[in-house]
């Protein structure tokens, strides 16, 4: 069985210059892979207007709002990377990773855990943001096995 925290989607090499498209981007993936339902997407919109999910080192995290967590259908986690990068809320953050989320109960608890301890890497992050070998953003990015 999948670990929650492992990476079920990654498209690298993306070239979208808003952080709304780069939104729509992973909750599209999401909702390809059956982990919500139609809405989803407007929903990670309204939770950036409330706070922004980038969490620094080029990585950001959109999910859903509390209200709509009804939307989700199961755990899952998907990646699109931005090489060149997308503007994330302040002018100062620029996201390369961007991580979508769709979480059901706690269980975002274990992948923000293991996302962290990977992410806290700031060479590995710059690594990530401009690989083109989706094996090793595999390997990378595998929770680790138990």
């Amino acid at each position: 069985m999948e670990s929650v925290a492992s990476v079920e989607a990654i498209t690298l090499g993306r070239r979208e210059g808003t952080r709304e498209e780069a939104i729509e981007q992973v909750s599209g993936m999401l909702f390809d892979l059956g982990s919500v339902e139609a809405g989803y997407g407007e929903s990670m919109l309204a939770r950036e207007g409330v706070i922004s999910t980038y969490l620094g080192n080029g990585i950001a995290l959109p999910h859903c709002t509390y209200e709509d967590r009804g939307l989700i259908k199961r755990t899952a986690l998907v990646l699109a990377q931005y090489p060149d990068g997308v503007p994330w809320g302040d002018e100062d953050d620029v996201a390369y990773l961007v991580f979508g989320l769709a979480a059901v109960g706690d269980e975002h608890l274990a992948v923000m855990s293991h996302l962290a301890e990977v992410l806290d890497d700031e060479e590995l992050c710059e690594r990530l943001a401009v690989t083109t070998d989706e094996a090793f953003v595999r390997e990378t990015l595998a929770a680790p096995e138990g």
